[in-house]
C-alpha cells in the first residue's frame, strides 16, 4: 500500500483548521475538520486525532474488534473536547468533524462524524463510504434537492453531527473490503463542498501515484473556488 496527504489553508481563510493523521504500523488514516471561536477549531481537530491515536494505539491488545475500538476512541475524543469547551470560555462551542479509517489486513473499517468523507475509487467508477452529517444531506435524503444543488445550498456547512458538542456521540461505522487496484480518499469538505464526485475519481484515476493525486486533487479545489481548508488522504492499494 502507498499513501499520501496534504493538507492547506487554502486560497481564503488565515488559519488552517484541518488536521489529519497518518499512522501505518496502527493502519490508522484520519482527517478532522474544526470549527468554533478564536483558534478552537484547530484545537478541536487537533484534539480529536491526538486522543484518537492514542486510545488506539494504548488499547492494541486490550480490545481485539477493531469496530468496538474505533467507537470507544471516537467517544473517548468527543469527551476531550467537551470538557475542554466546559473548561476554557473562549472555547465554548468548539467541534470537529472526523472521518477515520482504520485497515486491518483485506478489511477497511471507516467511521465518521460530520461532513468529511472518505471514498473509494474501485475500477474506475467512485463511491461514497460515509454518510454527511449535514442539513444538506438530509435534504437530499428527503428528496428535496439534488446533489449538485447540495454543493450551491446556502447552508451546505450546517452540520447534524459533531464532536465535542454534547456529551454523548454516535458514530457512523462502516465495513468494507478492500481489493487489489483499490484508490482510497479521505478528505475534508474543502474538496468535496466545491468538485464533484465524478471529477474527482477523475483525477484519482489520473494520477499515476498518490503523491500526484493529492496535488491533482488539491489544484482542482482551488480552481473550482474552494474558500476553505482543504485536507485530503490518498492510499493505493497496490
Amino acid at each position: 500500500m502507498k499513501w499520501s496527504q496534504i493538507t492547506e489553508c487554502g486560497p481564503v481563510r488565515r488559519r488552517n483548521e484541518d488536521w489529519l493523521c497518518v499512522y501505518p504500523d496502527l493502519g490508522l488514516f484520519a482527517v478532522a475538520d474544526g470549527m468554533g471561536g478564536h483558534l478552537a477549531g484547530d484545537v478541536a481537530s487537533r484534539m480529536a486525532l491526538e486522543v484518537l491515536e492514542r486510545y488506539l494505539r494504548e488499547n492494541q491488545a486490550n480490545i481485539k474488534s477493531g469496530r468496538e475500538k474505533l467507537a470507544r476512541a471516537i467517544q473517548q475524543a468527543n469527551d476531550a473536547i467537551y470538557q475542554a469547551a466546559r473548561e476554557n470560555p473562549q472555547r465554548q462551542g468548539m467541534g470537529t468533524t472526523i472521518t477515520a479509517c482504520l485497515i486491518e489486513g483485506a478489511k477497511i473499517i471507516v467511521a465518521n462524524v460530520g461532513d468529511s468523507r472518505a471514498l473509494l475509487l474501485r475500477s474506475g467508477k467512485i463511491n461514497k463510504l460515509t454518510i454527511d452529517h449535514s442539513l444538506v444531506q438530509e435534504l437530499i435524503d428527503w428528496g428535496g434537492i439534488s446533489e449538485k444543488e447540495a454543493m450551491q445550498h446556502p447552508r451546505r456547512n450546517v452540520l447534524t453531527r459533531a464532536l465535542g458538542i454534547g456529551p454523548r456521540l454516535v458514530a457512523d461505522i462502516f465495513e468494507y473490503e478492500l481489493a487489489w487496484g483499490d484508490r482510497l480518499l479521505i478528505c475534508t469538505d474543502g474538496l468535496t463542498g466545491f468538485v464533484p464526485e465524478q471529477r474527482i475519481g477523475d483525477l484519482m484515476l489520473q494520477a499515476l501515484d498518490p503523491e500526484e493525486g493529492v496535488h491533482l486533487l488539491l489544484k482542482e479545489a482551488i480552481a473550482c473556488g474552494s474558500n476553505d481548508n482543504i485536507t485530503i488522504i490518498f492510499l493505493a492499494v497496490d
